[in-house]
């Protein structure tokens, strides 16, 4: 998991992880706390009336490898959609308790998300395409990065899917909801 460098998540936004909450960091094995870079406290995720997660409290360290294991169903990829708010485009999903990243807090009134999920990368282990065109799918990131626009954009799109062996596939489907391509499409 990618996370944020820095102590901020957008300059002047986010509430301090106070000083009490951070004694329980995790030690080295001489002892010596590791910095914390997420830090859940008392974290619940309620999706409608469904508790999906609940008071949880974790620390994980920066600079070391961290795994969520468990059963199906027991909150692993909810928490970690949590850390990079792509829960927020759930309508009927709730928080609550704190989740920091570098002593921020992600869900702190003002916290510019784009530029945290810019930071917070996420891999899948099958694919999860939005609910949108597959050109949508396909021309999101570009676009939400200025980089492309108009012609320019549907001629990168076009790249891309060519570039994955695609595009003679889907060339026919680009307004077509990617939810509907098969499973090694998407």
């Amino acid at each position: 998991m990618k996370t944020m460098a820095g102590t901020e998540l957008e300059r002047g936004t986010g509430a301090p992880l106070p000083e009490a909450q951070n004694q329980s960091a995790p030690v080295d094995a001489h002892g010596r706390p590791h910095p914390t870079r997420i830090h859940l406290d008392q974290f619940g995720v309620r999706y409608g009336a469904f508790q999906a997660v609940e008071k949880v409290h974790l620390h994980v360290p920066a600079g070391l490898i961290t795994a969520f294991m468990g059963p199906s169903g027991c909150g692993k990829s909810t928490i970690l959609r949590s850390i990079n708010r792509m829960n927020d485009t759930i309508p009927e999903a709730r928080f609550q308790g704190q989740l920091y990243i570098d002593d921020q807090a992600v869900y702190a009134p003002g916290v510019n998300v784009m530029r945290l999920r810019k930071r917070v990368g996420m891999v899948f282990q099958k694919p999860n395409p939005f609910p949108a065109s597959v050109f949508e799918n396909v021309a999101w990131g570009p676009r939400m990065h200025g980089l492309y626009r108009g012609r320019r954009l549907h001629d990168h799109v076009e790249r891309c899917l060519a570039r994955a062996g695609l595009w003679e596939e889907v060339k026919d489907k680009l307004r077509q909801d990617a939810l509907n391509l098969s499973l090694g499409q998407q």
